[in-house]
């Protein structure tokens, strides 16, 4: 049935997604739900919930309530600017805390919708469409760090592969191995050799997504003084990625607190993003390092 002229002066109506991560929370609002939808409003907080889990097996208590309390607030803003369809969808944290139905239970209460607990390979297969719906011709590896996980995905100008998820997120890691990173390194490695099919992507691009890898990017943007403050296809030859990572992977807080393209809170774990990077490359081998903007909630 045509739509009247009324309703296609309208346009699309837009379309909502809110993102419960490990480490944030994040309400994106598109134009629509077109081929490349284009974000109308974005909003984030750094929430931690799954600070702590590695040890409790819990989400972090201050972090679910912080959490709670934005998740209603997102759902009103969201309500207000017309969205009907608003899709939320919790990851890592909430997917392996012991108490994460009770948290599903209690934000599903506090907004009135429904929230869906992706699987590991849900998260992945997201993650990589949208890294396909921001570069439709990728074709090598695409990689998500969340503060809980690392999902690894084979993809083949717009077909998914292979896909493994990993506890690599810099959270767990970070309380996993206090006792260094040359503990911590061998953690990655091990869990990127089990892997197995990584060298698949040898040869061509590793496609990096996730908020500590952009992060990173944007260091390496007023490191190299890069006149352009756009991520979404910021690209690095494979060595010279390497060696940014190992710098960044060896700093202190006190070195990084001198950077300001990074929020505070991304300061403790970045070391780790770089790290877990910087092994992922050795593993991968690929071409270059191609960040990219899409993901997930794309």
């Amino acid at each position: 049935m045509a739509r009247s002229p009324r309703a296609a002066r309208r346009g699309p109506r837009p379309v909502g997604v809110v993102d419960i991560g490990s480490n944030s929370i994040r309400l994106v609002v598109f134009d629509g739900p077109t081929r490349a939808p284009m974000p109308v409003f974005n909003e984030k907080v750094l929430c931690g919930l799954g600070r702590g889990l590695e040890t409790t097996g819990l989400l972090n208590p201050e972090g679910a309530r912080l959490a709670l309390a934005n998740l209603a607030r997102f759902a009103t803003l969201a309500e207000a600017m017309g969205v009907r369809d608003l899709e939320l969808v919790a990851t890592a944290a909430v997917r392996d805390a012991d108490n994460g139905a009770d948290f599903v239970r209690a934000a599903e209460k506090r907004t009135g919708r429904r929230i869906r607990r992706l699987s590991g390979a849900d998260e992945a297969r997201l993650a990589a469409l949208g890294v396909v719906s921001g570069i439709p011709d990728a074709d090598g590896v695409a990689g998500d760090l969340g503060g809980g996980s690392l999902e690894l995905v084979r993809v083949r100008r717009g077909a998914l592969g292979r896909h493994v998820t990993l506890p690599l997120g810099p959270l767990r890691l970070r309380e996993a191995e206090p006792r260094g990173r040359g503990r911590m390194r061998e953690v990655i490695d091990r869990h990127l050799d089990a892997a197995g099919w990584l060298d698949g992507g040898k040869g061509r691009p590793f496609y990096a997504v996730g908020g500590a890898w952009r992060a990173l990017a944007r260091v390496h943007m007023a490191h190299a003084d890069y006149p352009l403050h756009v991520i979404h296809h910021y690209t690095l030859a494979r060595g010279r990625a390497e060696e940014f990572c190992e710098l960044v992977a060896g700093l202190s807080r006190e070195s990084l607190e001198r950077v300001t393209d990074v929020s505070r809170k991304r300061l403790d774990t970045l070391p780790i993003a770089a790290l877990v990077l910087e092994r992922v490359l050795a593993h991968v081998r690929p071409t270059r390092l191609v960040f990219a903007a899409t993901g997930l909630r794309e």
